[in-house]
């Protein structure tokens, strides 16, 4: 409803004005030609056929859906570019959510703070525009969110042989369907779909009298969840055992829980700015923002202990009388609490047991960007949160924090996307390496850029993690080839190669050490070159075997 006392802000044109503004303030970093290598293996594995994305997927460590998308649309003439809009659109339909949906059931001021929230949250600026599966994942967890809500609300069809309340078979088809394709985007927003299906069956349970109907409408969608979802399951066992003891991902006490607290607001750009990279003014901008913020913490915090006080002074006496545990139980589960600690139970149920799954796995599973895509319905309980406390000004605040350091984030992401000096080591590549060159690396992470690039070139690639990756990097078939060891190409090879390499400062990369530590090979010529794109440096070695 439009407010008399708000007209302009809290008219449905106005709330489209800023999704449109929004949509083309993320499209601004779309439209450029770099790839790092997450992006490369989305792009290469889209070339293949469906049956083949499944094949070679299954050797990775997510599902495919994300990819079959991305081969729809390179079946339709797309590439690159077009790959970068499709993922821009995933999270701006989940900012759209906050017009459609948001709007509808909790009213103007919600959905508009959910939308403002959605584009303007500094990281999604970053992964919006990565060719990879987040930004949908994202948007399908936030609708299974509003649609498992909306059926536990129980506002609905009224039955006439009673006055027990139905959810209506559509939302239970767009629940279970929202469902399966976040389990098939990746791993991450299928264990938030399951945590949003068992919360609805727990509240179905607790009220099993009323909504019979709903816990067989709920089974019958849940088999057939399960049902659609086994082909992949098979799938799923044997990536869980290439993850297991072999993950990449290194924990790092304190800097590992420091990273998942602050990553949606402290992005990689914000971070660097911070440390002094982009110069002093941006350094100067960073610190305003945050000390800013710091205050602004400080004001949430108080009115939080305000809100909180004043709800526990509204328990009838019963209440008062209960053990504290209780009364924080009737607290979570009063109507109007209720969804913003359900979207808290999402995010944060996410996190504890993606931490138990890593200490199965011996294998540290919890990243950022894994845990991104939980981050609708965590977004939807800081626009709570907001709401519940009523300061405008704090809610201004938020906004203004938000908003600010998306811009800076944003200016710094269009930097460093569009400089010239990210294709200077793919140049280098194409004007000195000639046809029959040998090139090699331990590197996936840079060849599998330089295999996308530089198709031409026949890179060889030495597949030293163990599990399926041999199978995985068939994504970059045929200019990429595995081999099992450096003899595989070197043992009666005399004559120049060139060597690929990667790190984060520049350093001298491991397989140059170890190549030159060989009799009869040594190093001829070393470029290294920054990609501002990835934050990283490549180094490319001409080297020589007599």
């Amino acid at each position: 409803m439009v407010s008399k006392r708000h007209p302009v802000i809290s008219s449905h044109w106005f709330h489209l004005t800023v999704l449109a503004v929004g949509a083309a303030y993320l499209l601004t970093g779309a439209f450029h030609g770099n790839l790092w290598f997450d992006e490369s293996y989305s792009v290469g594995i889209a070339r293949n056929s469906f049956a083949e994305i499944w094949r070679i997927g299954s050797g990775d460590v997510h599902p495919v859906l994300y990819y079959w998308a991305l081969h729809v649309i390179h079946l339709l003439g797309g590439d690159l570019t077009e790959y970068r809009v499709f993922t821009v659109f995933g999270a701006v339909s989940m900012a759209a959510i906050g017009f459609t949906h948001l709007r509808r059931d909790f009213g103007w001021r919600t959905g508009l703070l959910f939308t403002v929230l959605a584009i303007w949250t500094p990281y999604v600026s970053f992964i919006a525009i990565e060719v990879r599966m987040y930004s949908w994942a994202t948007c399908m967890v936030m609708l299974t969110f509003v649609y498992g809500f909306r059926i536990m609300r129980n506002k609905a069809v009224r039955l006439r042989e009673g006055d027990n309340a139905n959810a209506p078979l559509s939302l239970w088809v767009r629940f279970a369907l929202c469902s399966l394709a976040a389990a098939y985007l990746h791993y991450f927003a299928l264990i938030s779909v399951f945590i949003i299906n068992l919360g609805v069956l727990i509240y179905l349970l607790s009220r099993r009298k009323q909504r019979r109907r709903d816990l067989a409408a709920f089974a019958i969608q849940a088999i057939a969840q399960v049902g659609a979802y086994t082909p992949w399951l098979l799938v799923l066992a044997s990536q869980i055992g290439v993850v297991s003891n072999t993950y990449w991902v290194i924990f790092h006490f304190p800097d590992t829980f420091i990273s998942l607290a602050r990553y949606p607001l402290i992005t990689m750009q914000i971070d660097f700015a911070w440390n002094g990279d982009y110069g002093l003014a941006a350094r100067v901008l960073v610190w305003a923002i945050i000390i800013s913020a710091t205050f602004l913490a400080v004001s949430i915090v108080s009115a939080v202990v305000v809100y909180v006080r004043r709800q526990s002074r509204s328990f009838h006496p019963a209440i008062k009388a209960m053990p504290w545990y209780k009364r924080v139980w009737h607290f979570i589960v009063k109507p109007d609490n209720l969804p913003g600690f359900l979207g808290l139970s999402v995010y944060f149920g996410l996190f504890l047991i993606a931490w138990a799954a890593s200490l199965i796995m011996h294998s540290l599973m919890v990243y950022f960007r894994y845990m991104f895509c939980a981050i609708g319905p965590l977004i939807f309980s800081v626009v709570w949160l907001l709401r519940r406390i009523d300061k405008n000004r704090i809610t201004v605040g938020v906004c203004a924090l938000f908003i600010s350091l998306s811009l800076l984030n944003q200016a710094l992401i269009i930097k460093d996307d569009y400089s010239p000096d990210n294709q200077a080591p793919i140049n280098y590549l194409a004007e000195n390496v000639h046809d029959g060159d040998l090139v090699i690396s331990s590197d996936i992470g840079v060849e599998g850029v330089t295999a996308l690039e530089l198709p031409d070139m026949t890179q060889y690639y030495l597949n030293w993690q163990k599990g399926n990756w041999g199978l995985a990097y068939q994504a970059y078939s045929p200019t990429l080839v595995s081999i099992p060891g450096w003899e595989t190409v070197l043992n009666d090879y005399h004559g120049y190669f060139w060597v690929l390499g990667q790190s984060s400062n520049g350093s001298r990369p491991k397989d140059i050490d170890d190549l030159d530590a060989k009799d009869g090979i040594s190093v001829v010529n070393s470029q290294v070159f920054f990609r501002p794109y990835e934050r990283s440096y490549y180094t490319i070695t001409l080297m020589y075997r007599e």
